[in-house]
């Protein structure tokens, strides 16, 4: 028995992640069939899943568990406690997920795999990184992967310049409706003082074309529509995290 498991920043990204791995062939095993309700979700050990944790079966039924850490400090911490366990419970596959929230085009910053590999040869000190550009533990029975949400789009209207999930999926929008950029930026352009958090570009989006969805569900729909879907397919190859997702859901 053993697991993968992707370390995320927060909720949005979770949303972000279910919808990815939906598309990828993954499934969801609160969801079944003739079953109104969700039924409770239960890990290899028989642990039952909560506490803001998603849970996914692979196409070949390998369990994936999301973690929203709360906050980009908790994310290697965490990494390094659930580690400090994989003898206990075995562990695959790990995926600690960033925002970089650096400028395009700029000095490569924020959290970078050479810092994890020294974490997490505290670890385990025989940690080395291999030939795909991760980091196998206890000879490989353990690799950990890092995936930066960036976009390599140039300045575009409704697209804030930090390089973030919200940038990552402006871009994509823009790129399927570029009517809607010109719209976003127009709004936030009459804002005073201006906005200078970036979600308010991304619920910009959301309020004028995906409502009906909420904030957090409106991460995951973005992977139904098809334009929307294949411009967030462009940049994350392009991004080499596209590879990553698909090993987890394989």
């Amino acid at each position: 028995m053993s697991e993968s498991a992707i370390y995320c920043e927060g909720y949005h990204d979770r949303a972000f992640w279910s919808g990815w791995l939906t598309y990828l062939g993954c499934t969801d095993p609160g969801i079944v069939p003739n079953l109104s309700e969700r039924a409770p979700v239960r890990d290899p050990w028989n642990e039952k899943v909560a506490g803001g944790q998603y849970a996914y079966r692979s196409k070949s039924q390998q369990f994936i568990r999301v973690v929203p850490s709360h906050g980009k400090d908790k994310l290697v911490p965490l990494v390094l406690k659930r580690l400090e366990n994989r003898y206990a419970k075995p562990l695959s596959r790990v995926v600690i997920n960033v925002d970089p929230d650096t400028t395009p085009g700029g000095t490569t910053t924020g959290l970078k795999l050479q810092d994890i590999l020294v974490s997490v040869q505290r670890v385990d000190p025989s940690a080395v990184m291999d030939a795909n550009g991760e980091i196998a533990m206890d000879g490989g029975a353990t690799k950990i992967a890092l995936v930066r949400w960036e976009s390599g789009d140039g300045p575009l209207p409704g697209v804030p310049n930090q390089q973030t999930l919200e940038r990552l999926v402006c871009a994509a929008l823009v790129a399927a409706y570029p009517e809607r950029g010109p719209c976003v930026q127009s709004w936030l352009d009459t804002l005073d003082p201006p906005p200078v958090n970036v979600k308010a570009f991304a619920w910009s989006f959301m309020a004028g074309w995906h409502a009906e969805h909420g904030c957090d569900d409106f991460y995951r729909c973005l992977w139904d529509d098809a334009k929307v879907r294949g411009e967030l397919e462009t940049r994350l190859r392009a991004s080499g995290v596209w590879q990553i997702a698909e090993a987890l859901a394989s």
